[in-house]
C-alpha cells in the first residue's frame, strides 16, 4: 500500500467524520461512525469495481429504508435529509477514489454548510417575500439561459459594448449583493457592527440614511452609534469597490490599493474610536433586495451609461475626462463606476493607473454625498460635524494615496520585474 493510498483513505475518513459529527450533534440516529463507514465504503467499492459499487449503493439504500421505517414507528418525521447526506457521503468517498479531491472536499463542505445552517436558512426563508422569490427565479433564468447566447466581444463600431462580459459583471455583482443581503437579514440585528458593515455592502447610501434617521427618532441619543455604523458602512463600500476591481481587472488593483487601503484604514479607525454603548439596539436597515430585477437592470443601465460617457469623455478630454465622469458617477453608484473602470481597463481602453484612480475618485464622491444625507435625515448638527471631519480625513488620505501612487507603482513594478527575472 502506497503513501498516496493512505493519504486518500485519511481524507475519505476525515470527510465522513466531519459530516457524521454534524449529524451526531443534531441528535440523529446515524452519526459519526455510520457516515465514516459510508465514506470508506464508497472509496473501497470504486476501487474494487462497478459490481461492488452497485452493491454498496444498494446496501446504503437498505440502511436508509431501515432508518426511515424506525422513524415512522417512533412517530417522528422521515429522515430525508440524513438519507440524502448518507448517499452523498458515499459518493464523496468514490470521488476521492477517482482522485477528484477538490470536488470531494467541496461537496463535503457544501453539505456541512447546508446541514448546519438549517435554522438560519429557515428563518431567512420565512422572511423572504414572494416578490423576491419570483424575481430571483426570473433573474436566474435570464442569467443562465440568456447569458450563454449573448455575443462574445464588442458588437458596436466603437468597441464599447461586449454584451456577454457586461451582463456577466451585472450578474456576478448582483450575486455578491444578494449574498450580503442574506447576511444582513440573518445577522443585522446582532449589533451595529453587523448592521453598518453588511448594510454598506448592500447599499451604503441607503444605510447612511437609515442610520441618520435613527438619531432624529432617538432625539440625539444614538449619535455615537450612528456614527460608528456610518463609518463601517463606508468601510464596506470601499472594500466592495476594491473587490470589484480585483475580480474584473486584477492589473488595476495595485493602482488603487494604496488610496483605497488608506481610506479603509481611516474609516475603521474612526469606527473603533467611537464605541457604541452597551445595550443600544441596532437600527433596522431597510434596503432594496439585490434579487430585484429592477435593481439588476438599473445597475446594468447605469453601468452601460457610465461606460459610454466615460469612454467619450476619455477620448475628448483625456484621462481628466474619465476622472470627472468617475467622480460624478460615484455620487449615483460607486459600484457601477468601479465596474465601468474594470471593464474599460480589461478592454484596453484605459490604463490600470487611470482605472484605479477612477475607482478612488468614485469612492471619494460616494463618501461626500452622505454629508447632505446625514444632515437632512438626522437633524443633528453634532453628527453632521463628526461626519464632515471624517469625510475630510478620508479625502485627505485618498489624495495622499493618489499623490504617492506613481512612486508606489514604480517600486511595485521594479520588485515584480526582479522576481520574474529571478
Amino acid at each position: 500500500m502506497s503513501w498516496e493510498t493512505l493519504w486518500h483513505l485519511a481524507i475519505t475518513l476525515g470527510l465522513g467524520l466531519l459530516v457524521g459529527l454534524e449529524r451526531e450533534r443534531a441528535g440523529k440516529e446515524v452519526g459519526l461512525r455510520t457516515f465514516s463507514f459510508a465514506a470508506l465504503l464508497g472509496y473501497l467499492s470504486w476501487k474494487m469495481g462497478p459490481l461492488y459499487t452497485l452493491a454498496v449503493l444498494a446496501f446504503v439504500a437498505v440502511i436508509v429504508v431501515v432508518i426511515n421505517v424506525n422513524a415512522l414507528k417512533k412517530g417522528t418525521s422521515v429522515e430525508a435529509t440524513t438519507a440524502v447526506s448518507l448517499f452523498l457521503t458515499c459518493f464523496v468517498g468514490m470521488l476521492v477514489a477517482q482522485e477528484a479531491l477538490f470536488v470531494a472536499v467541496a461537496v463535503a463542505i457544501f453539505m456541512l454548510l447546508l446541514l448546519s445552517w438549517k435554522e438560519e436558512m429557515l428563518v431567512f426563508t420565512m422572511r423572504l417575500q414572494r416578490s423576491e422569490i419570483h424575481a430571483a427565479i426570473t433573474l436566474g433564468l435570464l442569467s443562465f439561459v440568456i447569458l450563454p447566447v449573448l455575443p462574445v466581444g464588442p458588437f458596436d463600431p466603437w468597441g464599447l459594448f461586449s454584451p456577454r462580459e457586461m451582463w456577466w459583471m451585472v450578474v456576478l455583482i448582483s450575486a455578491i449583493g444578494f449574498a450580503n443581503y442574506i447576511l444582513l437579514r440573518l445577522y443585522g440585528t446582532r449589533g451595529i457592527n453587523y448592521t453598518g458593515f453588511l448594510g454598506g455592502l448592500v447599499n451604503s447610501t441607503a444605510t447612511a440614511a437609515e442610520l441618520a434617521a435613527t438619531v432624529k427618532e432617538s432625539k440625539g441619543n444614538l449619535e455615537d452609534t450612528a456614527f460608528r455604523g456610518l463609518m463601517l458602512a463606508k468601510t464596506a463600500a470601499f472594500l466592495r469597490n476594491g473587490l470589484i476591481l480585483a475580480i474584473f481587472a486584477p492589473s488595476a488593483l495595485p493602482a488603487g490599493f494604496v488610496p483605497v487601503g488608506l481610506m479603509i484604514a481611516v474609516t475603521v479607525a474612526l469606527a473603533l474610536f467611537r464605541q457604541a454603548r452597551d445595550g443600544e439596539a441596532p437600527p433596522e436597515i431597510n434596503v432594496q433586495s439585490p434579487f430585484s430585477l429592477r435593481s439588476a437592470f438599473s445597475f446594468g443601465l447605469m453601468f452601460a451609461a457610465i461606460t459610454v460617457i466615460g469612454r467619450i469623455a476619455q477620448q475628448f478630454a483625456g484621462n481628466l475626462g474619465f476622472y470627472a465622469v468617475a467622480f460624478a458617477g460615484g455620487i449615483i453608484s460607486s459600484s457601477s463606476t468601479a465596474a465601468t473602470a474594470a471593464h474599460l481597463v480589461s478592454q484596453g481602453m484605459i490604463s490600470p493607473l487611470v482605472a484605479g484612480t477612477g475607482v478612488v475618485l468614485s469612492s471619494i464622491s460616494s463618501a461626500l454625498i452622505i454629508l447632505p444625507i446625514v444632515w437632512r435625515s438626522s437633524g443633528s448638527a453634532r453628527l453632521a460635524r463628526k461626519v464632515a471631519w471624517a469625510v475630510a480625513a478620508v479625502v485627505f488620505v485618498s489624495a495622499v494615496g493618489i499623490a504617492v501612487n506613481p512612486l508606489v507603482l514604480q517600486q511595485y513594478h521594479a520588485i515584480e520585474a526582479w522576481m520574474n527575472g529571478n
